[in-house]
């Protein structure tokens, strides 16, 4: 039994009195947009060379999901989600309806995936998932299900080893506990023990405080309103830091400063034959 360290509770709590979002749109060129530029930058790079039309993509964890409308219009994926919560999965469809996109949206738990969606797709997207699950490795193996032979698996995670992970331990420590402390090593060795062949893995971003939240705290109380107060702060220092990458010099991703660990690789066809699945 994989044991995961939030639940369906947790989840709709966060999604029960949220606003629906503006879709992912990576040609808008102000600052506030520059981290999904970037990760659109990541995306046409695994998915380079490749003819995307009509393919087919699940994103596992769609609730309220953003990124679905964009694939489907940036590179015209067939596109469908998968999330266990209702509610997210209720927004995640008006985000699609809101967008004028097709596509479906299945509420399942996804190591109990239906028949018809196994081997059903051709690329295969999280945005933090895999970090909540104590062994990573089960958890990839159970996105492995859904993918055909030779797709693609694209696994993105918060850096919670590194000052983003700090900042967030400091200000919410339950959020922070809720997350497995993942570098991009622990990240790559998961995915090619089950199987996979990787494409690119790195850290991706300069620099992001906009990734640290306060969920779950009390926003009547003034320790939580001083902390709002910096963090807001510190992500405009991050929209300063963009500025200088955009009309100066780019600094290197890494472990320390980055906020985000993504993965691209491609599915082995015999990865559940000649597999076992280790336990990290």
């Amino acid at each position: 039994m994989i044991l995961e360290k939030t639940d369906k509770n947790y989840w709709d709590s966060c999604w029960q009195d949220a606003d629906i979002p503006s879709i992912v749109n990576p040609h808008i060129t102000g600052i506030r947009n520059y981290n999904n530029r970037k990760l659109h930058q990541y995306f046409s790079q695994v998915l380079s060379g490749r003819n995307t039309k009509e393919l087919k993509l699940l994103e596992i964890g769609c609730a309220r999901s953003t990124w679905l409308p964009y694939f489907a219009k940036e590179f015209g994926f067939n596109v469908c989600g998968l999330d266990y919560s209702e509610i997210g999965c209720k927004q995640a469809k008006a985000i699609l309806s809101n967008s004028n996109i097709e596509g479906d949206i299945v509420c399942t738990n996804f190591f109990q995936p239906p028949d018809n969606l196994i081997e059903a797709f051709d690329v295969v997207v999280s945005f933090g998932v895999v970090e909540h699950f104590e062994d990573t490795a089960q958890c990839i193996s159970a996105f492995s299900k859904f993918l055909k032979p030779n797709g693609i698996i694209i696994t993105i995670i918060p850096n919670m080893v590194g000052l983003m992970g700090w900042t967030q331990k400091i200000f919410n420590k339950p959020v922070f506990d809720i997350h497995m402390p993942l570098d991009l090593k622990l990240l790559t060795n998961a995915h090619e023990v089950v199987g996979f062949k990787n494409l690119n893995s790195c850290y991706l971003l300069s620099l992001d405080f906009g990734v640290c939240n306060l969920n779950g705290l009390d926003t009547r109380k003034n320790l939580t309103k001083i902390k709002g107060f910096i963090i807001r702060n510190l992500s405009r220092f991050s929209k300063i830091i963009w500025l200088i990458e955009k009309y100066l010099k780019e600094f290197t991703p890494n472990k320390t400063w980055s906020p985000n660990i993504v993965f691209a690789g491609t599915k082995k066809a015999d990865i559940f034959q000649s597999r076992s699945v280790k336990h990290f």
